[in-house]
């Protein structure tokens, strides 16, 4: 008799991570928050979904309230994240931000005189079936080293940016531009949020580094991307938020790196001619034995 193995199989990835924040050499508080998740969701079969979720929130520096901003943005994401349950994950990201946004604007706008302007950048990252989805407001910044090469998959909303957008400064003159830090998005400011989505397929051996503006204005791409090729990803963290304390570290820094170890199986494998006719040997033995 054939004995049934009911442990459930992983679908979608494993991944190894490290997080390392810190407040600078100039701030008295960290307004940064942080938050990674993982959790398993039992499915039929015996099978289970994994799912995880990385985030940083950079409360606005020199705003009464950043701290707060930042922490309540964090929790808005974490209780979301318990109640996901197989919702697309673009649109289970975009809700989650766009709540997030709703309340730090009325915490915000409860006690106007104690917490005027009260607003943070967030970033999250989900990462399930093979794939991840980044929600995106403010100048934190999520990359990825593939192949060794290192590629910004997000967008900084700030001034210096906009305009480099709009093709009326350089690349140079943007990063000296008085408005590099000038936040044009962020959370709280207002009761609509517009959030940039943005769905990539993951491979085995990706690394990604999520982390706050006191982190990528105080070292290059090209800094980055050399300590990134570290194979320990304690030692790599590590070392980034070094390299910006010795830089002068006036802002806070928050770093989470995490790397793709397996891709798991999928709940259904894609339509394949090829698989069919891999099978026909097989199928054509066991006619001839019946």
């Amino acid at each position: 008799m054939k004995s049934i193995d009911k442990t459930p199989i992983p679908i979608a990835v494993t991944v190894k991570w490290r997080v390392v924040t810190h407040k600078g050499l100039v701030r008295s508080q960290n307004e940064d928050a942080h938050y990674v998740a993982h959790n398993v969701e039992a499915k039929t079969e015996g099978k289970s979904i994994s799912r995880y979720l990385f985030a940083i929130a950079d409360g606005l520096g020199g705003h009464k309230g950043g701290a707060i901003a930042s922490r309540i943005a964090l929790k808005a994401i974490k209780d979301k994240f318990t109640t996901w349950h197989g919702e697309a994950a673009n649109h289970f990201v975009s809700q989650a931000l766009r709540h997030a946004n709703q309340e730090v604007f009325i915490a915000g706008n409860s006690q106007p005189t104690l917490f005027e302007n009260m607003q943070t950048t967030l970033t999250a990252i989900t990462l399930e079936r093979g794939a991840l989805t980044i929600g995106h407001v403010g100048d934190c910044r999520f990359y990825r080293i593939r192949n060794s090469s290192i590629k910004l998959l997000t967008r900084d909303h700030t001034m210096a940016n906009d305009l480099l957008h709009l093709h009326l400064i350089s690349h140079k003159q943007a990063q000296q531009h008085p408005g590099r830090h000038q936040l044009t998005r962020s959370l709280g400011g207002e009761p609509v949020l517009n959030v940039d989505i943005i769905r990539e397929q993951i491979l085995p051996d990706d690394t990604y580094l999520l982390c706050s503006d006191g982190l990528w204005s105080e070292i290059s791409d090209e800094e980055i991307e050399i300590v990134m090729q570290e194979k320990n990803i304690d030692t790599a963290c590590e070392k980034l938020v070094g390299l910006a304390l010795k830089a002068g570290a006036p802002d806070n820094i928050t770093a989470i790196i995490f790397r793709v170890e397996t891709i798991g199986k999928q709940d259904t494998s894609p339509f394949s001619w090829r698989t069919i006719l891999d099978r026909v040997p097989e199928l054509l033995n066991k006619n001839s034995e019946t």
